[in-house]
């Protein structure tokens, strides 16, 4: 396989100031996408999905422009409504609250981002006997939203912004896979053109997004090349964008990789470990329209 040596000679380096507003310099998420059709409601499907002792899950986070949360997303499909005292005191605590009665956990957890930023509350009940285990429980599925969160309002994007394409997909096993083997990892997403979709789009990732349209950065990754290097210093992130080839070798798209970006972390370094996640997945890609293809 012909590899792609990008270098940081090569590369477009963005540096984000501290002290910047988020709102200046990180993506609009538009109207919020309360309820059935946001990411906040894919994850807690998925979630129940796994877990079928849940009777309850909803997630609570402050929107823009308001100043308490309320709930954005439940299995009871209820939404706009403030947490329950025992929420609120989780996130005014910062400390997960339990109850436990009649073989149930009831539990409310401050909610985290991939950064470790507080991102709202949840609150879950559990159906079973050990408590200790349903303790550990919840704090597993708290876990798996972190892991899956790229910070608070990213909960209220929609889950899918092309309908052509599936959820389910090869290119999410690959990411779901990668980031498994590369825990240091905060983000990663496959953006890529294919017979599903003409113009280049986020195919997988941990933070949602399927099918949002590439931007200019983007583009220019896939078009040109080139790569992209960005520091984010109030998300306390550091961002490789690659280009993505195929086994063959074939450019078809690009990769984004976000590392934690801390005191003295080698950026160089870190440049050249996502140039190896991104020959790691090439080596399994055999073409564009692969990537599309459903997995069970």
């Amino acid at each position: 396989m012909k590899k792609l040596a990008a270098t940081m000679a090569t590369a477009i380096i963005i540096s984000l100031p501290a002290g910047t507003a988020l709102a200046s310099y990180m993506p609009s998420i538009g109207t919020p996408v309360i309820g059935a059709k946001s990411y906040g409601q894919d994850l807690i499907n998925r979630v129940t999905g796994e877990h079928h002792n849940i009777s309850n899950l909803s997630l609570y986070i402050t929107l823009p422009g308001t100043t308490a949360p309320r709930s954005i997303a439940s299995t009871t499909g209820q939404t706009g409504l403030p947490p329950p005292a025992m929420a609120a005191r989780a996130l005014k605590s910062r400390k997960a609250q339990f109850r436990y009665r009649t073989s149930a956990l009831e539990a409310a957890l401050p909610m985290l981002d991939v950064s470790g930023h507080t991102a709202g509350v949840m609150t879950i009940t559990l159906h079973g006997l050990n408590r200790i285990k349903l303790e550990h429980e919840a704090f597993a599925i708290r876990a798996y939203l972190k892991r899956n969160t790229s910070f608070a309002t990213n909960l209220v994007q929609k889950a899918l912004w092309d309908p052509n394409l599936p959820l389910n997909s090869y290119a999410q096993k690959l990411v779901d896979e990668a980031l498994a083997r590369h825990p240091n990892v905060l983000i990663m997403a496959i953006h890529a053109a294919t017979p599903k979709n003409a113009i280049p789009e986020i195919l997988g990732s941990n933070i949602g997004r399927i099918g949002k349209k590439d931007d200019s950065d983007d583009a220019r990754v896939v078009n040109q090349g080139k790569t992209n290097l960005e520091n984010n210093t109030d998300l306390q992130r550091f961002e490789v964008e690659l280009p993505l080839n195929d086994a063959a070798g074939r450019r078809i798209g690009a990769l984004g990789v976000v590392f934690p970006l801390t005191p003295g972390v080698d950026e160089q370094a870190l440049h050249q470990e996502a140039i190896r996640i991104r020959n790691e997945l090439a080596d399994q890609i055999p073409s564009a329209a692969a990537l599309v293809k459903t997995v069970q």
